[in-house]
């Protein structure tokens, strides 16, 4: 069975860059710095399990929120991305990052989220409204996210390169029970995409 690397994640996405709107960074209450300065006192295997559920958490908190995010998206006909995903319901990439030791105390495990095929009505300021009341109210996450335009966030080193940096830097975390991509979160409208 073949390894996936960062590029192949890369390519991935690359294909459908163009349907991206935005781009979302969203924090947890999950620091690793908490466990990790134990570690002494501490197994690394509990370490490794802490980080483990701890990302696991993260990418349940994702899925529930997206989820709770796409019913608001149509607010005269809720069930749209449930009933006719495929069409309605938003093309979205996800990495999960941070969920690693560290001595940085400020860093959290946190999202990224690359998205798109969103009602033409909304602007950046209606997506994060609604995606700060999905993940921080609903999903009892931080309120601390960011939303910007995709094309905003590509210039300098660029949004791909920033969400796979942690895949980049640790190969083996590409694909296993930390990964950074978060395949499970990620979903694309097919027949939205094709029928531009």
């Amino acid at each position: 069975m073949r390894n996936y690397t960062a590029d192949d994640i890369a390519e991935s996405f690359k294909q459908y860059k163009q349907h991206i709107q935005y781009v979302i960074v969203a924090h947890t209450y999950h620091r690793p710095y908490t466990v990790c300065r134990n570690e002494g006192s501490l197994r690394t295997v509990d370490t490794a399990k802490w980080l483990t559920r701890k990302h696991e958490q993260t990418s349940k908190d994702t899925r529930y929120a997206l989820n709770c995010f796409n019913r608001l998206l149509y607010p005269n006909a809720t069930n749209n991305c449930r009933r006719k995903p495929l069409l309605y319901r938003p093309l979205t990439f996800v990495t999960v990052e941070g969920a690693r030791a560290t001595t940085d105390r400020q860093q959290t495990i946190h999202i990224n989220i690359a998205i798109g095929n969103l009602p033409k009505v909304l602007d950046k300021a209606d997506v994060a409204t609604l995606f700060r009341h999905t993940w921080h109210d609903k999903a009892k996450q931080n309120g601390d996210i960011e939303v910007l335009d995709y094309y905003e966030a590509t210039e300098g080193k660029g949004w791909l390169g920033y969400s796979l940096k942690e895949a980049q830097q640790q190969p083996s975390r590409v694909m296993n029970e930390c990964s950074v991509w978060d395949v499970e979160n990620c979903w694309i409208p097919h027949d939205a995409i094709n029928a531009d």
